[in-house]
């Protein structure tokens, strides 16, 4: 016993009295512009949450070591070709700023793993968000969006798509080659129709289609095989594919305010007797 205790002592000393499951130490957050760059040099985290900011600092770009940056809640009028000077930057958000419009050099941000662009008021993305390779979170709820471009799909390290409440009436058949694609949410916008190539996410974990106008589920959906959750409320559907038992994982079947006879709801219980099904 007292063997182990000796060699934990000796561990902790070798790593500096740190025990290696510990959490890094986080960079300082600093929450003024003024207090950034009286210590520039240093600088990993700026957040300006709510601060009232309408044009974009451009003393930010003096900041060499610039990580993470939070712009969320600031009335910004535009989103200026500076932004691709912050090549460090490996998560911004630019929630609820209300830009309409993303330029070209966003796509320089070539090491950005974590990106928020909700509550804008975005109609289109530009083709050099194919540039963004290391993004593995991408929001981009409640904007205008009518359509994704073909570029979508070269974010092939992408974990997490949200798509909320858009005007989406399609998606591009690229949308398949984001294999890494685990949760995908497309709730509240004008789907009639999904492409083949969707089926192909075999990761996808969650997929939201809710409030959408689809009249069918192709039954191509059970190649979905790691499926845990599949919310299908808010639709016309009359009924779901045969071959849904499947769909082994499945554990959260959302079918609510659709048009499904008690015949398949039956059905539905009978062939997915492991899954939580809301009618």
């Amino acid at each position: 016993m007292r063997y182990w205790v000796l060699f934990g002592l000796m561990v902790l000393v070798a790593t500096g009295g740190c025990a290696p499951w510990q959490n890094p130490k986080q960079p300082r957050k600093y929450d003024s512009i003024p207090a950034a760059e009286a210590e520039a040099q240093q600088v990993e985290y700026v957040d300006l949450y709510n601060q009232g900011v309408t044009n974009w600092p451009a003393e930010l770009s003096r900041l060499p070591r610039l990580a993470k940056l939070g712009m969320r809640k600031n009335p910004l009028s535009a989103l200026p070709p500076e932004i691709g000077r912050l090549t460090e930057l490996v998560r911004l958000d630019l929630g609820q700023t209300g830009i309409s419009s993303l330029p070209p050099e966003l796509g320089r941000l070539t090491g950005l793993e974590k990106l928020w662009l909700n509550d804008c008021r975005l109609t289109a993305l530009p083709p050099e968000i194919r540039d963004l390779t290391a993004l593995q979170y991408l929001n981009l709820d409640r904007n205008r969006l009518g359509a994704l471009p073909k570029e979508i799909g070269s974010l092939t390290r992408l974990k997490w798509l949200r798509l909320t409440g858009n005007a989406l009436t399609e998606l591009p058949a690229e949308i398949g080659d984001l294999q890494a694609l685990q949760r995908l949410y497309l709730k509240g916008n004008k789907l009639v129709k999904l492409p083949e190539e969707l089926w192909n996410l075999a990761n996808l974990t969650d997929l939201d289609l809710s409030e959408n106008n689809l009249a069918e589920l192709p039954p191509r959906v059970i190649r979905l095989v790691g499926l845990e959750q599949l919310d299908l409320q808010g639709n016309g559907l009359v009924a779901l594919p045969q071959d849904m038992k499947a769909m082994k994982n499945l554990r959260r079947l959302r079918v609510e305010r659709n048009r499904l006879p008690e015949e398949e709801q039956a059905r539905l219980k009978q062939d997915l007797p492991d899954c939580f099904i809301v009618f």
